[in-house]
């Protein structure tokens, strides 16, 4: 899956990539025939999983049995801390098959997203 615009996001054969972020970049760029990627980082499984959570979590809901199955992991187990703490402070709710974020939850998600970060992308700019 290639990203189409400034910024955006893909994925190809494990290899995370992202085109450069300024207008005029991507334009000379694409002009000169060239893919307007700014950068690409080989991911883990690990990161796999968590960039599919992050993103079902934006979407309000998060399957837990989809990780089970696909990753053979148990997301309420493996980040229970940042679940629990997310949801005592009203952003989400726990079922047992299925994470549902609050309206406020909803309304700050990405501000919410790094707790489920890896220690070392915590703080690391993202555009």
């Amino acid at each position: 899956m290639f990203g189409t615009g400034v910024a955006s996001f893909g994925h190809v054969n494990g290899v995370h990539l992202q085109n450069v972020d300024q207008w005029e970049q991507y334009i000379a760029f694409l002009e000169q025939g060239r893919l307007p990627l700014g950068r690409a980082l080989p991911v883990r499984q690990e990161e796999l999983l968590i960039r599919e959570m992050i993103l079902q979590l934006k979407t309000g809901e998060l399957d837990v049995g989809y990780f089970r199955d696909k990753f053979n992991v148990d997301v309420l187990d493996n980040f229970g801390e940042a679940y629990r703490d997310l949801g005592s402070r009203g952003f989400l709710t726990i079922g047992q098959e299925l994470v549902k974020l609050t309206q406020a939850g909803l309304l700050q998600v990405d501000r919410l997203l790094p707790a489920f970060f890896l220690p070392e992308h915590r703080g690391a700019r993202y555009t």
